[in-house]
């Protein structure tokens, strides 16, 4: 099944404040050793048994290669939505639906 939000929903969960449960240190401790990079995954906890997820990706080699993704995971779903995006300058992304750089 894929989720669909709209654009005043997206804006809604971004506007959200978030109660973290963890330190923003914590966010690059213990980060898996992939290929060529390390990543992390924190979830934080909404009251209707969402959560927002906060995913990192950093280059091994290069520190202007990373990613930092919010996203959104619904109630009874392992599908993350992805709310924000922000990448470091080592490569660009476009934006896949209107074909734009997406900042």
């Amino acid at each position: 099944m894929e989720l669909f939000l709209s654009d005043d929903e997206i804006l809604v969960l971004i506007n959200e404040q978030k109660q973290m449960t963890f330190t923003p240190e914590e966010l690059f401790r213990n980060m898996k050793e992939k290929r060529g990079h390390k990543e992390s995954e924190h979830f934080i906890p909404r009251t209707d048994d969402s959560s927002f997820v906060i995913k990192l990706r950093l280059s091994s080699e290069n520190p202007l290669d990373f990613s930092v993704i919010l996203g959104y995971k619904p109630p009874k779903s392992t599908k993350i939505f992805r709310l924000r995006r922000y990448d470091g300058k080592s490569h660009e992304h476009r934006n896949k639906l209107e074909n734009e750089d997406p900042f």
